[in-house]
């Protein structure tokens, strides 16, 4: 099948270039990867020379400028303009994330194997350092957002979707993966969650950036719910619950101080979260950066990016070239 990746990216010099060469190094037999797209949205930083510099010599990654930073979903709406018609599949896949090497390949496969499914999520796994009370909020966050998939998937970091399906995304949506779960769930299709897919992430360091990326997501299901009627598996408080003593029995006491705080921090962020979904609504659609989590421990340890030039496993373009896009 062949897949089309878009990589979001606002201000991600400092990552771009790993995420690209693990996006490039994916171990793939059903997947053959025919681009990858870096929307650079209103950087302000080297993030798209970056990433031009990464792809000489490398057909198949593009680089589009977009001049103002309006959203994620805004990049991928620009994406999904210029897309190649090849695509069978398309990857969303957020630029701060160590893609594990078969992340790609087993999320085409559910695909294939699974017809009726239009949408699957891979499984975020922080390295937050757990001994600490928020890395271990976060990481306790994480594990409930696992087991709630596993009843009923809910999308979150890297995701993939038929590509036929979507071709505009509400950009008055501040939760771009649950607004594409509506539009598939609309068409007829399931979703899907693959537990073995792992992309690494790093959440929040500081209780501040944590409470207020709550928040922000909070407000972001709630305004998805009175827009379009859709609510995502995770604001359903049986599923929380379960999922919160199924994790309570695995923790230390550390760990279960950690989860409570955790719990009472998620109710009062989808409490302010529910007032702004209701106050401020759609109108509002980029976020202060939160820094933290723009340092991924793999690169802070000094792990290198293998960087080799590598061609993606295209098919080769047609006589008239391949479509023409911005540089």
């Amino acid at each position: 099948m062949n897949v089309s990746i878009v990589v979001p990216a606002y201000n991600e010099a400092a990552n771009i270039r790993r995420l690209l060469t693990a996006l490039l190094e994916q171990e793939t037999s059903v997947a053959r990867i025919v681009e990858i797209v870096v929307v650079a949205s209103g950087c302000t930083d080297d993030t798209a020379d970056v990433a031009r510099t990464f792809g000489r010599g490398r057909p198949g990654v593009h680089v589009h400028v977009q001049e103002r930073r309006e959203g994620k979903v805004a990049a991928i709406n620009a994406y999904l303009k210029i897309r190649d018609p090849r695509a069978q599949v398309s990857v969303v896949c957020s630029a701060d994330l160590e893609p594990a090497p078969d992340v790609v390949e087993k999320m085409v496969r559910f695909l294939r194997d699974n017809p009726d499914v239009g949408m699957v999520g891979g499984r975020p796994v922080p390295d937050n350092d757990g001994s600490r009370m928020v890395g271990r909020m976060v990481r306790l966050l994480w594990e409930l957002h696992h087991r709630i998939s596993l009843d009923v998937p809910k999308m979150g970091e890297i995701v993939a979707f038929r590509a036929h399906l979507v071709e505009y995304v509400s950009e008055l949506s501040v939760v771009d993966e649950a607004s594409i779960e509506d539009i598939v769930r609309a068409k007829g299709y399931r979703l899907g969650y693959v537990a073995d897919a792992i992309v690494t992430n790093h959440g929040p360091d500081t209780f501040e950036e944590y409470f207020e990326q709550r928040r922000r997501i909070a407000r972001g299901h709630y305004w998805l719910q009175f827009a379009f009627g859709y609510e995502v598996s995770t604001l359903d408080r049986r599923l929380l619950a379960r999922a919160a003593r199924a994790t309570a029995r695995e923790q230390d006491a550390f760990g279960k101080v950690a989860l409570a705080a955790a719990i009472g921090t998620e109710v009062a962020a989808r409490a302010l979260g529910l007032w702004d979904a209701r106050v401020v609504g759609g109108k509002h659609r980029t976020w202060r950066v939160l820094q933290s989590t723009k340092t991924l421990a793999a690169e802070t340890n000094g792990v290198p990016a293998r960087d080799r030039p590598r061609r993606l496993s295209a098919r080769p373009d047609p006589p008239d070239g391949p479509p023409q896009r911005r540089p």
